[in-house]
């Protein structure tokens, strides 16, 4: 039998040694990796369900905002159509009690002429103050359907804000998590390669880093843009449909009508204006939530699948 040298020995022995911690040291790190992406990316699912939620939110109630506000405004411009047809009938009674101002002074003459005369006036004189009345009726209704749908798109529009700021706060705190979450899978995977070159492996760290595929960095910082601006045009939107709910309400009030018919006219062509606005608003806000919502289900499938490797 072949002695092998006490030196030899040792050596192996050592060798064997600093190879076993080598491999100790290196599957110690995939550990706390490990467990510092279970830290930094759990959570992320309920957080993006949470603006999904609130944009699907935001979508319905700034859709209906849209439509609220286009049905004012349309109202709106039916109710200028009926007002300048009351002005021209206004215009035309005057013109009829100025047909007498130019009668013959010859009193058989005066007498033939009224006879004529005064019977077609009165019958038209008449059947103008009946429409002009009609038409008041009709353009006082009109006034206060607009300012009802003016008033829904301020409600529907505070809830767009509302939900809107709500996925502004939800998206940076969630951009700073994935953020986070990127950097502890790249360090995981790092330190997976350094255990693997000691030519061991961890399960949980490969069955992380499959299903963890890490998350775009320019489709956070969007989500996040889309959700500050969709506050933003929103909160516009509140401010002018409250204003066009205001206007229009003092166009229709009695005291403006019979007191001075300028006034009412530019009223009621600024509140056509803000009803206007406000559709536009409220248009860009459900279009901004769509495009969040596509983005946030995304990111949330991949999300459900690291979290469910996390466990």
């Amino acid at each position: 039998m072949k002695k092998i040298p006490v030196l030899t020995l040792i050596s192996v022995m050592m060798f064997g040694g600093m190879v076993r911690a080598d491999v100790a040291s290196a599957l110690s790190n995939v550990n706390e990796k490990v467990e510092a992406v279970q830290n930094a990316c759990s959570g992320i699912k309920s957080n993006l369900d949470s603006i999904f939620g609130l944009s699907v939110t935001t979508t319905v109630s700034s859709g209906l905002g849209t439509v609220a506000a286009g049905g004012a405004l349309a109202t709106g411009i039916i109710k200028a159509k009926t007002d300048d047809r009351i002005e021209a009938k206004e215009d035309e009674l005057k013109l009829l009690d100025s047909l007498t101002e130019n009668l013959s002074d010859d009193p058989e003459e005066l007498k033939k002429q009224l006879s004529v005369i005064l019977p077609k006036l009165e019958e038209r004189h008449q059947k103008i103050e009946e429409e002009i009345a009609k038409d008041i009726k009709k353009s006082q209704t009109l006034g206060n359907v607009r300012t009802g749908l003016m008033a829904g798109a301020t409600a529907t529009s505070a809830v767009s804000t509302g939900t809107s700021i709500g996925a502004t706060l939800t998206a940076t705190k969630l951009a700073e998590k994935m953020l986070q979450c990127n950097n502890a899978l790249r360090e995981l995977k790092i330190a997976k390669g350094q255990l693997e070159v000691e030519g061991e492996v961890s399960e949980k760290a490969n069955e992380i880093v499959a299903a963890c595929t890490g998350y775009d960095e320019s489709n956070i910082k969007s989500l996040k843009s889309l959700a500050t601006a969709n506050a933003i045009v929103s909160g516009i939107g509140t401010a002018t449909a409250g204003a066009g709910t205001i206007t229009s309400a003092m166009a229709n009030s009695k005291k403006v009508r019979d007191g001075n018919k300028k006034k009412e006219k530019n009223l009621n062509i600024a509140s056509n204006v803000l009803a206007g606005v406000t559709m536009g608003t409220s248009g860009a806000s459900t279009a901004l939530s769509a495009v969040q919502i596509s983005k946030a289900k995304k990111d949330s499938e991949m999300a459900e699948r690291c979290e469910n490797a996390l466990k």
